[in-house]
């Protein structure tokens, strides 16, 4: 298949838990904020970096990341194993002036370990013109 078909597909989802990180290269991080090249001009998009996918996590974890978002506004949730929503919110990162940082706890309560996913991304707010809101899903180990 040609690089926009499925393998392409396949591919892009192997290398995304890499670029969210921060780093393609390993032991080697990145300020995925820095715009020193301008990829990130009059671009939108939300980069979770933190916690890692597979992480074990507890009540109370920490979520990191980057964004450029409209009104610099960024929803977030955490899903249980069968897709139900432990928790949900908001928190600012970048906006029209340009990328930003964002950071934010998460309480949850679960009575069993069990892998969930956070989801952290923007409101689809363009009404179907241009590219699809910024999004990040990381697989995560949720300790009771």
């Amino acid at each position: 298949m040609v690089a926009g078909g499925v393998f392409g597909a396949s591919l892009m989802l192997a290398v995304l838990p890499a670029v969210a990180m921060g780093s393609l290269v390993e032991g080697e991080e990145t300020d995925n904020c820095s715009n020193a090249d301008g990829a990130l001009d009059e671009a939108a998009f939300v980069i979770a970096t933190g916690p890692k996918p597979g992480e074990r996590v507890e009540s109370g974890f920490d979520v990191t990341g980057c964004s450029r978002t409209f009104e610099s506004n960024v929803q977030w949730k955490l899903l249980a194993r069968d897709g139900s929503v432990l928790a949900s919110g908001h928190t600012t990162g970048g906006g029209v002036d340009g990328p930003g940082a964002f950071s934010f706890s998460i309480p949850y309560t679960v009575t069993v370990q069990q892998l969930g996913h956070l989801e952290v991304f923007e409101e689809d707010v363009s009404d179907g013109e241009g590219f699809p809101p910024g999004r990040t899903v990381i697989p995560l180990v949720l300790k009771p």
